[in-house]
This record gives C-alpha cells, sequence and structure tokens, in this order.
C-alpha cells in the first residue's frame, strides 16, 4: 500500500488593504549617534558629522561637512575667476566644491574586487550620475581603510517604512525606470535588494554597485533580467507593506 497523497490550495499572499498609505502611529524617526570626524580628500583636509546611513551598512557614512575658513577663502577667490577658468577649476579640483551633505563608504574587510567593481560601475554609468545613481567624488582612505566620497541622495530607502508607502504600480514603474536606465549601459544591478534603492522625490535612485552583471548581455537579456529583478522586489515590497501595516508602522490614508 502506497504511501498517501497530499494536497493543499497554496493560500493566497498576505497584502494590506488598499488605499494610499501614510506613517503609522507607531512610527518614530530612528535616532543615531553622531560622532565628528577628520578626512583628507585630493588637496583639501575635511572635518564633519557623521552618522551611520542606515541600521543594515555598517560601512556607510551620512556626513554634514563642516564650513571651514580655507573653503570660503577658496570658493569666494573661485567665483571671481573668468567662467571658462572657473569650470575648469571645479573640474580639476572638486574637493572644494562639494556639497555639504555627503556618504562615506569604507570597504569592507578583504572585499577588494568588490570595491573596484563599485569603482569601475561608476564610471561607466558617469552620465547616469546625479539622477539615477549617485554621484561619484573619488577615493580617499579613511580608518586606514579606502574609502569613496559620493552624493548623499536623500530621500527613503525602499527597505523602510518611510520608503514603503507608494502603490505597487508606482513602484513598479519607477524601478523599471531606473533600471532600464542602467541596461543601456549594458548592466544590471547584481545585487538587487530593497535597501539598495531609494525613493527620492518622484523617481526611484539605485546605490551599492559591488556586484553587478559582468558577462555582455544582450538586449533581450537584459530587458529579461530588467523584469525579473522588477517583479522580485515588488512582491517583497509588498510583503514589507503588509507587515509595516500590520505592525502600525505605516497606515491607509482616511
Amino acid at each position: 500500500m502506497g504511501m498517501p497523497t497530499f494536497s493543499a490550495t497554496p493560500l493566497p499572499p498576505l497584502r494590506r488593504p488598499p488605499g494610499p498609505l501614510k506613517l503609522g502611529p507607531s512610527f518614530r524617526v530612528p535616532t543615531r549617534p553622531a560622532e565628528t570626524i577628520r578626512f583628507r580628500f585630493r588637496t583639501r583636509s575635511l572635518r564633519a558629522t557623521a552618522t551611520l546611513a542606515d541600521d543594515i551598512h555598517h560601512n556607510v557614512w551620512r556626513l554634514q561637512v563642516h564650513p571651514s575658513t580655507v573653503q570660503r577663502f577658496i570658493q569666494g577667490l573661485v567665483a571671481l575667476l573668468p567662467p571658462l577658468i572657473r569650470v575648469w577649476f571645479e573640474s580639476s579640483f572638486p574637493e572644494w566644491n562639494l556639497p555639504s551633505r555627503l556618504i562615506l563608504k569604507q570597504q569592507k574587510e578583504g572585499w577588494d574586487e568588490e570595491f573596484e567593481m563599485e569603482k569601475a560601475t561608476y564610471a561607466k554609468l558617469r552620465p547616469l550620475q546625479g539622477t539615477v545613481i549617485p554621484e561619484f567624488f573619488g577615493q580617499l582612505r579613511y580608518g586606514n581603510t579606502k574609502a569613496l566620497l559620493l552624493s548623499d541622495i536623500g530621500g527613503a530607502c525602499l527597505a523602510t517604512p518611510e520608503g514603503s508607502l507608494l502603490e505597487v504600480a508606482d513602484f513598479r514603474r519607477m524601478l523599471s525606470q531606473a533600471l532600464a536606465a542602467m541596461s543601456q549601459f549594458g548592466i544590471l544591478h547584481g545585487d538587487p535588494k530593497l535597501d539598495n534603492f531609494h525613493l527620492t522625490g518622484d523617481k526611484i535612485m539605485m546605490v551599492d554597485f559591488e556586484s553587478v552583471s559582468e558577462e555582455p548581455l544582450t538586449d533581450k537579456q537584459l530587458e529579461v533580467g530588467v523584469e525579473s529583478i522588477v517583479n522580485f522586489l515588488a512582491a517583497g515590497y509588498e510583503d514589507n507593506q503588509y507587515c509595516y501595516w500590520d505592525d502600525g508602522l505605516i497606515a491607509i490614508h482616511a
């Protein structure tokens, strides 16, 4: 006599109630300790207030740069230069024209190849810097470790309650646009997790390029790859929305 067989109808995925979303009564803005750090970038010494960018990436710091007398003096002189010379100076010495908010990303221990991959990816995606991905200002050393200096794109990480307020259709559209822009350069994001995408205004921007597709891909492979990433992340996004709604971290906007 053979073993009995059982079958069951799979349960539908848990989904939050329909309707526009807002942050819920249980949500609290996370607070993180801050410290003052000093580092050198090219010809400039900088002092900044540093806080961890989030609770996931312990090698990524959000910086608020402290203005200095030297910085003000040099920027004052640059403002007096003829336009063509000013453009040359700012492109040759970007350290004197940095925004006040920056991201410092230290290399993880033993991740030499990944660090170089991220630098190479920023170079290849230079036309997307500032619109789809952060601006890459350069490499430096901090705490005896190599690090990247990037623009702070702000916004809300899609893995957090603040970043989980989109309608899924809007999420899919914005994410498809960002990934499609990257695919125009023959690249797919190699680590498609929600915490590597940020909602900034009316678009989604991408971060973390230590892993990207390396083999040459056909247009069809890129198209299928973008669609697969969107479907995968959309499912996770809806799961997060349900969990955050169930925990009171997000709520239906009445």
